[in-house]
C-alpha cells in the first residue's frame, strides 16, 4: 500500500470524526480512567510525538522506537518518537520535530507536517500527548540516540490491516507495578500496546478507506 504525499495531506485535511477511536485499543482500566478523569486534562503536562511515515519499496512505511532500558515509567516501552514539550519550542509540533531528530536523528527541515490525530491524555504519568503526522520524501538515514533509544523499528501501514494481527494479554505496568490486560498489535513479533496502540488505531482508520 502505496499513498502519495498529496493523497495523505487531503486525508489528513478532512475533520477528525468525534468518536474515539482509541478506545479500541485501550486497556479496560484505561478507558475508565478517561471516562472519569476529564478535569485533570487542564492540568497535564504537556507532550507530543511524531507518527514519520515515508515510502519504501511501494510501500508506506512508519517507525516506533524501543526505549532503552533504565529506573523509570518507560523503560523499554515501544513508542513513537516524541516529549516534553520544552521552552525553546514554539508549538506542539516544534516539540515532536525537535524529538525526533534527536531521537532517530531525522533532520526537521525535511518532514513535513501534515496532519495532527486526537490528543490522548494519559492518566498513570499525567501527559496530555498530541500526535502529529510527518512525511519524509524517501527513507531517512537514521541516526539512534543510544541513551535513549535502545532500537528502532520500522513497519509498512499495510502489515496493521493484515488478518489476526490484534490480540490480547496481560502485561506488566512499569510505572504501577501491576498487571494489565489489554489489546496490542503483534507486528513481526513487536508487541504495540498502551497510548501507542491507541494513537495507531486512530491512524488506521483514518488511512483505512484508501
Amino acid at each position: 500500500m502505496l499513498i502519495s504525499k498529496n493523497d495523505l495531506k487531503q486525508i489528513f485535511h478532512q475533520p477528525l470524526s468525534p468518536t474515539n477511536y482509541h478506545l479500541k485499543m485501550a486497556p479496560a482500566q484505561r478507558a475508565k480512567e478517561l471516562e472519569t478523569m476529564q478535569d485533570m486534562i487542564c492540568l497535564a503536562k504537556q507532550s507530543a510525538v511524531l507518527i514519520l511515515l515515508f515510502p519504501e519499496n511501494e510501500q508506506l512505511k512508519t517507525v516506533f522506537i524501543q526505549r532503552s532500558e533504565y529506573e523509570g515509567a518507560h523503560s523499554g516501552q515501544i513508542s513513537f518518537p516524541g516529549g516534553k514539550k520544552e521552552a525553546i519550542d514554539k508549538g506542539y509540533d516544534d516539540t515532536a520535530l525537535r524529538e525526533t531528530y534527536e531521537e532517530i536523528g531525522v533532520e526537521s527541515g525535511k518532514i513535513e507536517i501534515i496532519g495532527q490525530l486526537s490528543d490522548l491524555f494519559i492518566p498513570l504519568c499525567n501527559f496530555l500527548v498530541k500526535a502529529f503526522v510527518g512525511y519524509f520524501a524517501q527513507k531517512p538515514e537514521f541516526v539512534l540516540d543510544k541513551k535513549e533509544v535502545q532500537s528502532l523499528i520500522e513497519v509498512p501501514i499495510e502489515d496493521f490491516f493484515k488478518e489476526n494481527v490484534i490480540s490480547e494479554k496481560e502485561f506488566v505496568s512499569q510505572s504501577l507495578g501491576i498487571k494489565i490486560n489489554a489489546p496490542f498489535y503483534k507486528i513481526n513479533n513487536v508487541e504495540i500496546w498502551g497510548a501507542t496502540a491507541m494513537i495507531m488505531s486512530e491512524l488506521l482508520y483514518i488511512l483505512k478507506p484508501i
